[in-house]
C-alpha cells in the first residue's frame, strides 16, 4: 500500500526529514526579524536571511510577532518573500522558486505549493 501524502505543511516537514534552525536576524532595521536555516538529512541547506511572522486577530485586526514554525518557514517556500514590482523583482522571485525547488525537489515543491494555497499548516 502507497503511503499517504502529507496533508498539512507540518506533515511535509516532517516527511521530508528537515531540521529548521532560527536564530535573530542580523537586520538592523527590523528587531522582529529571524534567520532561519532548513536543513535535509544529507546536510544541503536553505537559508532564509530574513524573515518575521504575524499573526493577527480577526476581530480587531490586531497583529502581533510569532516565531517562525516549521510549517511557516515552508511557507516563505512556496510564496517567496519578494515583491514583484521592485526593481529586479520578477528574476529574483524566479531564483528563489528555482532554489526552493532544487532544496526540496520537485515534487515535494509541487506538493508545497498546493498545501500553501490551502492555507493547511
Amino acid at each position: 500500500m502507497a503511503p499517504t501524502p502529507p496533508a498539512s505543511l507540518g506533515e511535509l516537514f516532517r516527511s521530508l526529514g528537515l531540521t529548521l534552525t532560527i536564530r535573530p536576524a542580523e537586520d538592523d532595521e527590523d528587531e522582529e526579524a529571524w534567520a532561519c536555516t532548513l536543513t535535509r538529512p544529507d546536510g544541503k541547506t536553505y537559508e532564509v536571511d530574513s524573515v518575521s511572522f504575524f499573526d493577527a486577530d480577526q476581530d480587531s485586526g490586531d497583529e502581533w510577532t510569532v516565531e517562525p514554525s516549521p510549517s511557516r518557514v515552508l511557507s516563505v517556500l512556496a510564496g517567496g518573500d519578494v515583491e514583484a514590482e521592485d526593481a529586479g523583482g520578477e528574476a529574483a522571485a524566479a531564483e528563489t522558486e528555482a532554489a526552493a525547488r532544487a532544496f526540496l525537489g520537485d515534487e515535494a515543491y509541487a506538493l508545497l505549493l498546493a498545501l500553501d494555497e490551502e492555507g493547511v499548516e
